[in-house]
């Protein structure tokens, strides 16, 4: 057994674990929401949320403080367990991964308290586009970074490879799922912001995964994003049921509990598109104009196909609601453009993430 497989496999799926578990309590806590309505600060959606937080964050820091200890007894760091360690404040060795993943915890856990505090000042709110509400989003997502460079840096292991791919996709749902704040926001434009993020976000992560893992990334971050897709929010319908009858709530007129077809319809096309992808870099192989120009037509393509549906469980109406071509034709052409930046930049953070277990170099400052 490889001193990866020993000392670096458990903390990273427990890291990794803590993360899915705050994407099932977001899922669940914008499900009950939308099926019941506004809630107190201290319900179980929330708990897992921040038990999620918690469980990631003391994870980095319990392998920044063995990092440390390794390194002040003369031992020598594997740069495969978390990345390459830095000196943080002269005194600590930190694993990059679990130096992202344990800081971006520790701003979350801040940001819960604003929100306890936001909660008691205003009382109950239910949108996504609050102050605290997106701090600890971004805390979240920026802890979903840290646990997929953790797995980056393990990635000449076949459980490395599988954890990035999760890790990546959590990240594109999460990151999605928080999105949906543009929709709170009065952008007086005729783009829909809000769907060109929860198509370009999930589709830029299928490129990203392509070229940390070069052989089956793109596929595999695809599938594993509708999987992810499917088991959350099937849970969440499940669970907002089950509490509500746990506190005789009832659920609102219109709510239907079932198979949550809205919400895995765009994941699902995101599959097909990663087949796509997969196929494509096999044929001609990687480049960064190539990444870019996937990136722009699979946003274009998408946003079209769902546009001509009517919908397709997503408005690209823009404020008017009413899906007119003027519109679906300024989002295709601002999706296009923010994909294919983002998709182009790929490249080059795919290379960071596969030098993420180079030389140590400890003596350096974070």
């Amino acid at each position: 057994m490889t001193s990866a497989d020993s000392h670096g496999k458990i903390p990273a799926f427990v890291m990794l674990a803590g993360t899915l578990i705050s994407l099932s309590g977001l899922t669940w806590d914008i499900d009950w929401h939308l099926d019941v309505g506004p809630d107190s600060f201290f319900t179980l959606p929330h708990l897992l949320i921040y038990s999620g937080g918690a469980i990631a964050g003391l994870t980095s820091l319990v392998m920044v403080l063995r990092a440390t200890a390794a390194q002040r007894n003369g031992l020598a760091l594997d740069p495969t367990v978390g990345g390459r360690a830095f000196k943080v404040l002269g005194v600590f060795a930190a694993p990059i991964g679990y130096l992202v993943g344990g800081i971006a915890a520790a701003t979350f856990l801040l940001y819960g308290l604003w929100d306890e505090w936001w909660h008691g000042l205003y009382g109950f709110d239910v949108t996504i586009a609050s102050p605290p509400h997106q701090g600890w989003l971004t805390s979240i997502c920026v802890t979903m970074i840290g646990t997929a460079i953790v797995f980056a840096a393990a990635r000449e292991h076949r459980w490395g490879r599988w954890g990035f791919m999760v890790a990546i996709a959590a990240f594109g749902q999460y990151a999605s799922i928080q999105s949906g704040a543009l929709a709170d926001i009065n952008l007086s434009a005729t783009v829909d912001w809000p769907t060109l993020t929860w198509l370009s976000i999930p589709l830029v992560c299928v490129l990203l995964g392509s070229q940390v893992v070069p052989r089956g990334g793109a596929l595999g971050t695809g599938l594993l994003t509708l999987v992810l897709n499917l088991l959350t929010w099937s849970f969440a319908v499940w669970a907002v049921g089950w509490y509500a009858d746990l506190q005789h709530l009832a659920l609102r007129d219109f709510v239907e509990l079932g198979f949550p077809v809205d919400m895995v319809l765009i994941p699902a096309i995101v599959f097909v598109f990663s087949i796509a992808v997969e196929l494509l870099l096999r044929w001609r192989g990687a480049s960064a104009l190539l990444l870019a120009g996937s990136g722009a037509a699979g946003v274009i393509a998408i946003a079209w196909f769902l546009g001509s549906m009517g919908s397709g469980g997503v408005d690209l109406g823009g404020e008017d609601g009413e899906g007119g071509a003027g519109s679906i034709l300024l989002t295709c052409v601002a999706g296009g453009l923010l994909a294919g930046v983002l998709g182009g930049a790929t490249w080059r953070l795919g290379r960071a993430l596969r030098s993420s277990n180079a030389t140590p170099a400890v003596g350096e400052a974070a």
